[in-house]
C-alpha cells in the first residue's frame, strides 16, 4: 500500500506511527510510588502563578475590586435614580451576589481534600497519567499574560481533577467557573469554593444588576487575579462522549479585557481531559433516554462512594499549546474601535463575536485532537461493525481488528494506548494484553465467553425506580430499555472516536451515492459540494466548523486514498479532477471492511435524523409546536418501529441528545422556523417544502449503509430474553 504525503497536512503513514509510538512516553503516572513526591499533600507548595503582580490579589481583595468599579458604580447610580436609601439597599444586594458568587482560597482545606482524593483514585483507578512535557511548556510561558485553562467536560471529576494536577505540579489552582448545583451541596459547595470555585447562575435572566456583577468578577480575575482563570468551553458535560459545539458567554467576558486593551493578551490552554471509563457512564445512558439526572446533593454524593467497588481504568490529563489571543486574532484584532469611550459602557461588536466564535470552535478542535482513544474504544468501533454485520468476533478476530484499527486512527493524527511496535508477533500479544485488561476494566459491558467469542454481557437493570412522570421524552417499555442500555453504554466509546471517523465516513457516503450513476468516475467539486451538504446537517451533531471545511475535506481524501478505499482519476489537461471508490476485490478484503467501520460509525446518526425527519413530516407539518412534544413523539415513534423490526431504525435513534441536535440542525437550515412566544416559551413550525427533499436524501443515504440494523439488535434480544 503506498505511502501518501498529502499537500492538505495529512502526515505520511511512516510518520504518524513514530509520532504516535512516542506520543505516550511524555505521561507520566501520578499513581506510580516513584511520583508520590509530587502527589504527597503535605509537601510544600511553592506556587507558580501565570500573571504574577506585585501584590498578590486574594478573595477579598476580587470583591472590593469589583464593588468599586466604574461599571458597578454606574449600575448603583443608574438603578437608584440619586436616592441614597435605595443606594445603599442596591450596594447590599450587590455584597450578597459576591458572597454567592466569589471564590475563596484554603490551602487547608486544599489539603485535606487532596489526601481524600488521592485515597479515592488509588482505590478506583490503574493510572493517571499527565503529560509532565507539555505541563512543563506551559510553565516556562507564565509571567506576563494572565492564563484561561479550557478543559474538556466529560465528567463532574474534571475539575476537581484539575485542581488536584495543579497542586501536584505547583501551579497556582485557577478560579474555576462552577454551576449553582454545586452551590447548593451542603458542606460540599463551601469546600470547592474554598479550592477556587466561583459560582455561576445558568441563566441571568433579566436580572441586571446580576449580569452586570458577574461581568465585572470576570473581568477583574482576568485583569487582575495571579492564579488564571478555568472554565468549560462546551458549557456542560457531553452525556454522550461526543465534543458540544462551543458556547461562548464566558469566554467572551474572560476576553473583553483584551479587545478593550486593559490586558495586552491573554494565553488560552486547550485541555483534554481522557477517561477510560467514565465515572458517570450508566447515568449518562439513562440521562439520553431521557431520564432526569438526579439532583446534585451531599447525600448523592455519599452515596455515590460506592464506585470504590469499580475499576476505571485511565485517566488522561493533556495540557495543548498555549494559544496567545492576541497572535491568533493578528491583524483582525481591532482595539482602536473600543478606545474613543470607557471599556464599562461598551458591547463587542459583531466582527468581535466572529474571532471568539472561530477561536471557540478551534479550541474544541484541538481538545479532541488530543483525547486519548483507550483500547475500549477500538473494541467497541470494531464490535458494532462486526455485529451490524450480523457476524460474532472471535478473539484472534478482535486482535487483527484492532491492529488495523490503530493504523487507521494513527494515520488519521489519533493518540491511542496502544503503542505498536512494528514487529508482528510483539505488536499481537501487545494488542492481546491489552484487549484482556480493557475487558477487565469493562466487564460490565462487554465479556469474552468460554469460545473466546466476544459477547454483550449480561447484566440488569432496574428501571421500577424511574419516576415516568418526569421523563423528558416519551415513557419507554422496559423491553425497549432493556434493549437500548447496553447498545447506548456500547456507543458512548464509539463515539469519542466520531471526531476522526466521520468526517471519512461523510466523503465515503457521498461518494458511494454518487457512483450510483452510469460511471464510477465522480467530479470531485461535485462531490465536495454534496459532503458539505451533510457536514451542514450534521455540523452540530459532529461539532464540525465552516472555516475548516477545505482542509478537512482534502485530509479525508487523502485518508481514504492511503488505505486504498479510493483512488483518484488520472490527471488529465483542462479536465476537472475525479476520484473513484476502489472496486470491491477478493484479495481487498481489508479494504471492504475500512468502508464498513466508516459507514457503522455514522449510521446511528444517519437513522436518526432520518426518523426525526419523518416524524415531523407526518406528524408536525400542520402547525406549530413545543420542543418537549417533538422529543416524545420521535421516541415513541422510533419505540415502534424498533418494536415491528423495520428498517433503518436503530436503538440510538431513541438518543435525547442526537434528536434535540437534529432538531436545532434543521433549525439552522432554514428548514424549521424558531419562534419565541410572548410567554418567553418556544414553539417551532415546519417548512414542509424543505424538509421533504431531506426526508427523501436521507433515505437515499440510509439505503447506501451495508447493513441491517435488525442484525444488531439480535445480539442484544438473547440476552434480553434470558432475563425478562
Amino acid at each position: 500500500m503506498a505511502e501518501s504525503s498529502s499537500e492538505s497536512g495529512t502526515p505520511t503513514k511512516a510518520k504518524a506511527e513514530e509520532r504516535m509510538r512516542n506520543y505516550l512516553d511524555h505521561f507520566k503516572n501520578l499513581l506510580d510510588p516513584a511520583q508520590r513526591h509530587l502527589t504527597d499533600m503535605t509537601k510544600p507548595y511553592n506556587r507558580a502563578f501565570p500573571f504574577p503582580k506585585d501584590v498578590h490579589v486574594n478573595p477579598a481583595d476580587l470583591k472590593k475590586l469589583v464593588l468599586n468599579s466604574e461599571r458597578i458604580r454606574n449600575v448603583l447610580e443608574k438603578e437608584s435614580g440619586g436616592d441614597p436609601r435605595k443606594k445603599a439597599e442596591l450596594v447590599r444586594t450587590v455584597k450578597a451576589i459576591l458572597d454567592e458568587i466569589g471564590l475563596d482560597e484554603s490551602l487547608a482545606v486544599i489539603r485535606v481534600l487532596g489526601t481524600i482524593l488521592n485515597y479515592i483514585i488509588r482505590r478506583i483507578l490503574s493510572g493517571m497519567y499527565v503529560n509532565e512535557t507539555k505541563l512543563e511548556q506551559l510553565k516556562s510561558q507564565f509571567g506576563d499574560r494572565t492564563v484561561l485553562y479550557l478543559p474538556s467536560h466529560r465528567s463532574y471529576g474534571d475539575f476537581i481533577l484539575m485542581s488536584y494536577v495543579s497542586f501536584c505540579y505547583n501551579i497556582a489552582i485557577p478560579g474555576i467557573a462552577a454551576g449553582m448545583d454545586f452551590h447548593s451541596m451542603a458542606f460540599m459547595g463551601s469546600i470547592l469554593r474554598q479550592t477556587g470555585a466561583f459560582y455561576m447562575r445558568r441563566s441571568f435572566g433579566n436580572d441586571q444588576l446580576y449580569w452586570a456583577v458577574f461581568k465585572e468578577y470576570m473581568r477583574q480575575l482576568v485583569r487582575a487575579y495571579d492564579n488564571g482563570v478555568e472554565f468549560f468551553i462546551e458549557g456542560t458535560r457531553s452525556r454522550s462522549n461526543k465534543a458540544l459545539s462551543p458556547k461562548i458567554g464566558l469566554l467572551s467576558m474572560a476576553l473583553e479585557p483584551l479587545f478593550m486593551g486593559e490586558v495586552p493578551d491573554v494565553l488560552v490552554v486547550p485541555v483534554s481531559v481522557s477517561y477510560d471509563r467514565p465515572l458517570e457512564e450508566q447515568l449518562f445512558v439513562y440521562e439520553l433516554l431521557g431520564v432526569p439526572k438526579p439532583k446534585e446533593s451531599t447525600k448523592g454524593l455519599l452515596k455515590a462512594m460506592s464506585i470504590l467497588k469499580e475499576n476505571y481504568g485511565s485517566i488522561y490529563f493533556e495540557f495543548g499549546d498555549p494559544i496567545s489571543v492576541r497572535e491568533y486574532f493578528g491583524d483582525e484584532l481591532n482595539r482602536f474601535q473600543h478606545s474613543m469611550s470607557p471599556a464599562h459602557v461598551q458591547s463587542l461588536t459583531k466582527s468581535d463575536l466572529t474571532l471568539l466564535h472561530n477561536l471557540a470552535f478551534d479550541v474544541v478542535h484541538l481538545q479532541q485532537e488530543k483525547i486519548v482513544l483507550t483500547t475500549f474504544h477500538l473494541i467497541s468501533v470494531y464490535y458494532n461493525y462486526r455485529k451490524y454485520l450480523g457476524q460474532s468476533i472471535t478473539l484472534p478476530e478482535l486482535i487483527e481488528g484492532l491492529r488495523v484499527l490503530v493504523d487507521v486512527f494513527q494515520h488519521l493524527g489519533a493518540v491511542t494506548t496502544i503503542q505498536k511496535t512494528g514487529h508482528h508477533e510483539a505488536d499481537r500479544n501487545l494488542i492481546r494484553t491489552s484487549i484482556e485488561e480493557a475487558l477487565k476494566t469493562h466487564a460490565n459491558i462487554l465479556q469474552l465467553n468460554s469460545d473466546a467469542v466476544l459477547v454483550i454481557a449480561k447484566s440488569h437493570h432496574d428501571f421500577s425506580q424511574v419516576d415516568k412522570r418526569k421523563l423528558k421524552g416519551h415513557n419507554l417499555s422496559d423491553v425497549v430499555m432493556r434493549l437500548s442500555v447496553p447498545i447506548f453504554t456500547l456507543q458512548l466509546y464509539c463515539n469519542p472516536c466520531l471526531h476522526w471517523l466521520a468526517q471519512p465516513a461523510l466523503v465515503l457516503l457521498a461518494a458511494k451515492n454518487l457512483s450510483n450513476s452510469s460511471t464510477t468516475d465522480i467530479n470531485l467539486h461535485t462531490l465536495r459540494q454534496a459532503v458539505l451538504e451533510l457536514r451542514n446537517l450534521f455540523a452540530t451533531e459532529f461539532v464540525f466548523h465552516g472555516r475548516r471545511e477545505e482542509r478537512e475535506f482534502g485530509q479525508s481524501l487523502d485518508h481514504l486514498v492511503h488505505f486504498g478505499v479510493m483512488e483518484r482519476g488520472t490527471v488529465v489537461a483542462d479536465a476537472s479532477p475525479v476520484v473513484r471508490i476502489v472496486p470491491d476485490k477478493a484479495d481487498q478484503q481489508q479494504q471492504q471492511q475500512q468502508q464498513q467501520v466508516y459507514l457503522s460509525a455514522v449510521g446511528p446518526f444517519l437513522c436518526c435524523y432520518l426518523q426525526v425527519a419523518v416524524v415531523l413530516m407526518e406528524h408536525f407539518s400542520s402547525g406549530p409546536f413545543k420542543e418537549k412534544d417533538y422529543l416524545a413523539k420521535v421516541q415513541e415513534f422510533v419505540e415502534q418501529l424498533l418494536l415491528r423490526h423495520e428498517p433503518h431504525v436503530h436503538p440510538y435513534c431513541l438518543s435525547l441528545d442526537s434528536i434535540n441536535l437534529a432538531l436545532y440542525s434543521l433549525v439552522a437550515l432554514g428548514v424549521i422556523a424558531k419562534t419565541k412566544l410572548a410567554d418567553l416559551t418556544t414553539s417551532f413550525t415546519v417548512d414542509t417544502a424543505r424538509l421533504r427533499p431531506l426526508v427523501a436524501t436521507l433515505r437515499t443515504y440510509c439505503d447506501l449503509l451495508p447493513f441491517e440494523y435488525l442484525t444488531f439488535q439480535g445480539a442484544v434480544v438473547q440476552v434480553m430474553e434470558s432475563k425478562l
